[in-house]
């Protein structure tokens, strides 16, 4: 079975754009290259693949879920100062330029979301072993006995039957979809139920710490419970309320659409790119590790390699490794 590894994109550049402060050339920062190429060299240096395909978020990639829910990620604000953002925007280019060159597949499409294009290609992708490289724990939904997701923050594997750390509790990955439907998601301003933390959803329903539980199954074991003993967090989920109001039965129906990665929001032009990427060999017409070396040179990258002999060799054989195996799939 072909070995896969997704890339979530903008994930991975701007954990190394903000946290790679200090590699520079001239004035140049460069981190942000830099430290993707380089973590995308060592993962496929530690662990062999036969495709890689990046995914990027495209313009107007939240406006699915902002026609449904308009104070989506409202609270998202760029604090770059114009040089900075302009080195943000001209190294995310650069980094496209490079995978280019080493045979890595990308995707991008307008109004959609990378998060919605890595669920579809694992829903519909059958005949892959699956590894998500991200520390987007929404991505955790997608959890499977094909899928696997690795976090470069944590630096671990999360496979089918793992717990999920979720705030100050661990959850079966089964879970996610069911936590964030109630609590919502304070990173992308989607509201859960008022005063239905980690902590209190937990201890009204402790199953939600062993086993699968479905919104369902929660709101029905709510409804018994509520027999037995009253509690504002168990009549807000009850009623729907949020610090928004009550919302009733819509609370439910609006979060699962925003949340569920199951139910991917993509346009129909994503869903053939998706098709297309699983089926479709790679054009090797004008690409190459030459290419990619004369990059190398011109950004000043490898003031930032080993000094030694094989630095050069060393960095490269990864993507000369994937090369061959795309360019075997040509032929075949």
């Amino acid at each position: 079975m072909t070995k896969t590894l997704l890339v979530d994109g903008d994930n991975l550049f701007k954990i190394g754009f903000h946290g790679v402060k200090d590699l520079f050339v001239e004035d140049n920062h460069i981190g942000g290259v830099f430290h993707f190429v380089n973590t995308l060299k060592k993962f496929l240096e530690e662990h062999d693949h036969d495709k890689v395909i990046v995914f990027w978020d495209a313009e107007s990639n939240s406006s699915f879920r902002k026609s449904l829910y308009p104070q989506y990620k409202a609270n998202r604000k760029n604090d770059m100062n114009d040089y900075k953002y302009q080195s943000y925007l001209e190294q995310r280019v650069r980094v496209k330029q490079y995978l280019e060159e080493i045979f890595v597949r990308q995707a991008e499409s307008v109004g959609n979301e990378a998060d919605d294009l890595i669920s579809f290609y694992c829903k519909v992708v059958k005949d892959e072993k699956i590894i998500i490289f991200s520390a987007d724990k929404d991505l955790t939904q997608l959890i499977s006995e094909t899928v696997t997701i690795y976090s470069p923050v944590h630096r671990r594997y999360y496979k089918n039957g793992d717990k999920i750390k979720m705030g100050s509790i661990e959850i079966p990955h089964q879970n996610v979809l069911t936590y964030k439907i109630i609590c919502g998601d304070k990173s992308d301003n989607i509201d859960g139920i008022e005063s239905m933390g980690e902590k209190t959803l937990v201890k009204l329903f402790p199953d939600m710490l062993t086993k699968s539980c479905t919104i369902e199954e929660i709101r029905d074991n709510a409804s018994n419970i509520l027999q037995e003993k009253k509690g504002k967090a168990l009549n807000n989920f009850l009623t729907g309320k949020t610090k928004s109001g009550i919302l009733g039965e819509e609370f439910f129906i609006l979060n699962k659409k925003i949340v569920d990665l199951s139910q991917p929001l993509l346009t129909d032009d994503a869903k053939e790119l998706i098709h297309q990427l699983h089926q479709d060999t790679i054009d090797p017409t004008d690409r190459g590790y030459k290419n990619l070396m004369k990059m190398m040179i011109e950004d000043g990258l490898f003031k930032y390699l080993p000094k030694n002999d094989e630095a050069w060799v060393n960095f490269l054989r990864p993507f000369l490794k994937l090369t061959r195996k795309e360019k075997r799939k040509i032929k075949n």
